[in-house]
């Protein structure tokens, strides 16, 4: 990894694990519109879903670098990272294709529930929506076109940004 890289990842970082935070406390002063129960328990789902999330969005970007030899910079034409040699379907991505996006949303809602604003709501919201277009519009449009069949195989096996939870017996 070389320094732009950790400068670019650096600065993702505070994109959406500091300015989203800020956003939604912002967005929460609005109104005092409560969406869950206060308590030991909001505060206890709360700090899981931000653990989570944090842990999960590194784990996805450590098996990028490492199993697809590139990063996670890459917004279609915009590069600023080398783009993933070998399509990663390892750790994370066994679970889902978009294992960073959903680790972001975890956090930004994990955050939701500690300020209990459904205001606050508002950000994992517009989260979603960027990630779903970014993963319909770009990312899979370029794995397609990189590594064709391969890509198909697995995005026929693996959903997109939810785990299948499946009954085994």
């Amino acid at each position: 990894m070389q320094k732009k890289d950790l400068l670019v990842l650096s600065f993702g970082f505070i994109a959406f694990f500091v300015l989203g935070p800020i956003a939604q406390v912002l967005l929460s002063l609005i109104g005092p519109e409560d969406f869950l129960p206060q308590g030991k328990l909001t505060l206890v789902i709360s700090a899981i879903a931000c653990a989570f999330g944090i842990f999960f969005t590194s784990w996805a970007v450590w098996e990028m670098f490492k199993v697809g030899k590139g990063g996670p910079a890459v917004l279609g034409p915009v590069k600023l990272m080398k783009e993933t040699q070998v399509l990663v379907t390892t750790g994370p991505y066994a679970m889902c294709r978009n294992p960073m996006h959903l680790g972001i949303i975890l956090y930004l809602l994990g955050f939701a529930c500690y300020l209990n604003s459904l205001w606050a709501l508002i950000v994992p919201v517009l989260m979603w929506i960027f990630a779903f277009i970014l993963a319909v519009f770009v990312d899979e449009k370029r794995l397609e076109r990189d590594f064709k069949d391969e890509f198909l195989d697995y995005k026929s096996r693996v959903p997109r940004f939810l785990p299948e939870v499946r009954k085994r017996f």
